[in-house]
């Protein structure tokens, strides 16, 4: 009497991993070549540390810092004229990160829309106006009053 040896896969088990497989390609693939998602995520939470730099920036120099928005760019601005409200709100404020001058950003797929346009903090952290500003799909409001930012 001889033993045969059976070796491979049941067609139960193929059947399996053809559906397993289906199920991947339908729902997690799309994800990998899409990542506006992502990407969206990524610049709001940029925007909104940027403006809470922006804000801490004017605490700590007791001094105002302006942010100011376009299409899919944001500038944190201070005083050019190097001293505290000498000059115009369009000066180089260093980036946090490198210390180098000019803070700014930018994303090719997510939108900013902000009204208004920009805004200011004091020397209190408060800005001078209510602020919606939106990113990509994700929103934050800045009340003026207290300067608190407000993940929506």
């Amino acid at each position: 009497m001889t033993m045969y040896q059976h070796r491979g896969f049941t067609m139960i088990e193929l059947v399996l991993m053809l559906v397993i497989l289906g199920i991947l390609s339908a729902f997690a693939l799309p994800r990998f070549f899409n990542t506006d998602t992502f990407e969206n995520r990524g610049f709001y939470t940029e925007v909104i540390n940027a403006v809470r730099y922006a804000q801490q920036y004017a605490v700590a120099t007791n001094c105002e810092t302006q942010i100011s928005f376009s299409a899919n760019t944001y500038t944190v601005n201070i005083w050019d004229g190097g001293a505290c409200g000498v000059g115009t709100l369009n000066g180089d404020t260093p980036n946090p990160v490198t210390g180098e001058a000019g803070f700014s950003g930018t994303n090719s797929t997510a939108t900013i829309t902000s009204a208004p346009n920009s805004f200011t903090f004091n020397a209190l952290g408060q800005a001078d106006n209510n602020v919606n500003v939106s990113v990509g799909g994700y929103s934050f409001t800045v009340h003026n009053e207290t300067g608190y930012i407000e993940e929506l």
